[in-house]
Parts: C-alpha cells; sequence; structure tokens
C-alpha cells in the first residue's frame, strides 16, 4: 500500500518539501542499513550544502533512529521535540526548525506531521511501527544509488582539481626559474603568465593553458640557448700545475693540522669531561629557564613537533580505517594527510574558521592528525561525540596547553580496529 505522508497546513510548502514527501510515499524502498546510510550522508553532505549546525542536527536524528526501520518496510521515523534538539545542540528552537527545514528541501527527509504537529511514535509487539509522525528518513533510502553516484561525482572533481593545483604550482615554479636563467625574455615570459593568472577559466582550464605555456617557454629557452656560442674572450692564462709527487706518510702526519684541544693544560688532578659534568647542571637550570619563559609563546611548528613526536603515518592509517573510507582518500603519507584536512573538515561540520585556527595553532599536519581522529571516533561511537566540532577545538586547546596525548587515542582505535578485522574473519 502506498505510504501517505502529510505536511501540515502551517508550514509554508516549497518545491523541495513537495518533492521529498513524494520521495517518502514510494513503494519500492531499497534495503540498507543504519551504518551504510549514516556513512554515506555524511559523504554526500558538502555536496548537498550540509554543514555547520544543520550537520549536526542530521547526525544526532540519525542516531536516534533504530536500525531496523531501515530494512524491509520500516520507514526510519524520528520523533524527537524542537525544544530537545535546541537543547542537544545548544542552539535556538528556530535554528533547529531551519536546520530540519534544511534537510528535507535538500531531499534528505520529509516532514510527517501529525494533526497537532506533535512528533511521537507508536510500536506494536514486533517493534515495527504502528504509527509514527515526525522526520521520515525514507527520502535518503530511495536516493541511496542517486546520493552515491554524487559522492563519487563530488570525490573525483575534487581529485582533478587537487591535480590542477598542483600542476599550476610546480609550472609557475618552473617557469620563475626559467625566467632568472634567461633574464632577456624574462619580462616578456612573466607578462604571459601575469596574462594567464588574470584570465577568467576554471582551475583545470588553467592548468592546461599554464601547461602549454611552459612547453612553449621551454622551446624558446632552448632555441635561446642554441644560438649563443662560446668564444674565447676574457679567458686568462695560467701555468699547470702538473707536480705530481706525492707526499710521503711521515710528511703528511708531521704537516697535518689539528685543534687546539691538545694545547689546553688543565689544572691537576681534573679532566675535560669532568669540568663538563660539572657545567652540565648550571646549563641545564639555565635553559629549564628560557624554556619557562618561552612556554607562553610557542609557534605552532614546536606544538607540531611536541603532538606528533611519538606518531607514525602508518600509525594515523591502521587507527583511522573508518575515516579514510568516509573522504574516500588514503592516509599513506603526510602530504596526503594534510591535503585531506578540508574533507575532515566537512565531515564533522567544522567552520572554515575553526579549520583555520586549529592550522595557525598546531600546524597544518597536527590539526589535520586531530581532525582525523575526532572523524574516527565519532564513527565508532556517535553518542560519545554529540559534537565533533567542539571536541575538535578541546583536542586544539589541549595541545596548545601540552597536555595533549594523540598517541595513546590513536593505539586505542588502532587496538578497536584489530579487535573488530579479527572478530569478522571469524565470522
Amino acid at each position: 500500500m502506498t505510504e501517505i505522508t502529510s505536511v501540515a497546513s502551517f508550514r509554508r510548502v516549497t518545491p523541495g518539501i513537495v518533492a521529498s514527501a513524494r520521495l517518502a510515499m514510494a513503494n519500492d524502498v531499497p534495503d540498507t542499513t543504519k551504518g551504510e546510510i549514516a556513512l554515506l550522508l555524511k559523504r554526500a553532505a558538502p555536496v548537498l550544502g550540509i554543514d555547520g549546525t544543520t550537520y549536526h542536527v542530521m547526525d544526532i536524528l540519525l542516531g536516534l533512529s533504530r536500525a531496523d526501520d531501515w530494512k524491509g518496510a520500516g520507514r526510519p521515523i524520528v520523533a524527537i521535540s524542537n525544544a530537545k534538539l535546541a537543547e542537544y545542540t545548544m542552539r535556538s528552537e528556530r535554528t533547529v526548525i531551519r536546520c530540519i527545514r534544511r534537510l528535507v528541501e535538500v531531499g534528505v527527509a520529509a516532514y510527517r506531521d501529525s494533526s497537532t504537529g506533535r512528533r511521537f511514535v507508536y510500536r506494536n509487539s514486533q517493534g515495527e511501527i504502528s504509527a509514527g509522525y515526525g522526520i521520515d528518513f525514507t527520502p535518503s533510502r530511495v536516493r541511496i544509488a542517486e546520493l552515491k553516484s554524487a559522492v563519487d561525482q563530488y570525490q573525483d572533481r575534487l581529485n582533478r582539481e587537487l591535480g590542477a593545483k598542483r600542476d599550476i604550482s610546480r609550472l609557475s615554479r618552473a617557469i620563475a626559474d626559467i625566467c632568472e636563467a634567461f633574464p632577456e625574455q624574462a619580462a616578456d615570459w612573466s607578462a604571459r603568465v601575469n596574462e594567464l593568472q588574470g584570465a577568467t577559466l576554471s582551475l583545470e582550464g588553467r592548468a592546461e593553458e599554464c601547461r602549454s605555456l611552459h612547453a612553449a617557454i621551454v622551446e624558446e629557452s632552448a632555441a635561446n640557448s642554441l644560438s649563443h656560442h662560446l668564444s674565447c674572450e676574457g679567458d686568462i692564462h695560467v701555468t699547470p700545475y702538473t707536480n705530481t709527487t706525492h707526499e710521503s706518510s711521515f710528511e703528511r702526519r708531521n704537516n697535518r693540522t689539528r685543534s687546539t684541544e691538545r694545547d689546553i693544560i688543565y689544572p691537576s688532578g681534573s679532566r675535560a669531561a669532568e669540568e663538563a659534568f660539572e657545567k652540565k647542571p648550571v646549563a641545564t637550570v639555565q635553559t629549564r629557564q628560557a624554556l619557562s619563559q618561552t612556554e607562553g609563546s610557542r609557534d605552532s611548528e614546536t606544538i607540531q613537533g611536541e603532538v606528533l613526536g611519538s606518531v607514525s603515518i602508518g600509525l594515523l592509517q591502521v587507527a583511522c580505517r573508518e575515516a579514510q573510507v568516509m573522504i574516500g582518500a588514503r592516509f599513506d603519507s603526510w602530504s596526503a594527510l594534510g591535503r585531506s584536512g578540508e574533507s575532515l573538515r566537512r565531515m564533522i561540520g567544522l567552520s572554515e574558521a575553526g579549520w583555520a585556527d586549529g592550522r595557525t595553532k598546531v600546524g597544518l599536519y597536527a590539526a589535520s592528525a586531530i581532525l582525523a581522529t575526532v572523524l574516527e571516533k565519532s564513527i565508532r561511537d556517535p553518542d560519545q561525540i554529540s559534537k565533533p566540532a567542539g571536541y575538535f577545538r578541546a583536542m586544539i586547546d589541549r595541545a596548545v596547553d601540552g597536555k595533549l596525548n594523540l598517541e595513546r587515542s590513536l593505539f586505542g582505535l588502532a587496538e578497536g580496529s584489530y579487535e573488530t578485522l579479527k572478530a569478522a574473519s571469524r565470522e
């Protein structure tokens, strides 16, 4: 029987709301799991324009849904009041209402309103929903294939843009080096580069034009280098040194240079090592005093070294398996981890300002490692980390204070990943 999804009369209906209501009335709904759809929706959040508080609200609603409702003829309906959601997210009710409306208009959920506007779910003895009113995630089940395709296209576009940025940066540096080698043509080549940078082209189009320009400049520079002929003008004539008589080993021993350490006469009964040992505690005290004075003004490189001092990229790769699957990347190098920072930021709903602040305080690689850790924890236990963005900021503050032990968290995640794989292999 066709499901009927009603929208209350007090709502201002938009085309997006109508489209979501039609999706919720579909009969042929694909089977999926709660974990699969939650992972897919989080990966599709940048494509759908879901971020910030909207992402947080979606995460809470997905966590409150029952796993059995995502299978068969079940309907994943979540009944929670706006007041309770506002309490969970620490936002106003009007903000929560706008966030839910955003989820409905992008086709992730649909309104299932009762006549009184209240949200509730009644279940029978088998646990199936007999009557339910609230936020219905059936549109997500219906669009699962479409969302997967959109995520794949988004990842491909990001990879192409990243490759284009690398080519532009690499070729621009190469052209600058050629300009330094051929100063007579530098003005013309620099003008062509500036003209290319000011052109209104896409990133990939600009990269293609930059490749063509670099190839043309290389050909011109090669032609110019062949046109120059070597001459003997300015050469000087010197008498060659042809003495091939080798010095004897005895002469080498007597003439070789040595340090003046052996010429220092120490007092009787004392040695250099003993004097150095006596001076060591004084130097240690002075060093500690200098460190204590500069502790409040540590730079990001120092903090990054402290955070990642005992953390390897292999440990991050093993500990953050789910995070790599979610963003469709692999942490096989520190540069790859740094490039994944933007995707990791979107996955936890962190703002651009918060991400920039974290990079400024602890460095790009340390901030990316902390992002990956937070995302991995939120995937494995969403109830434990209800506010991933706030959790990230708290870890950044602990790193600045020198109290963050990232290695212990990563070893815990790696051990949990190993136990999961071990249990799966037994089954």
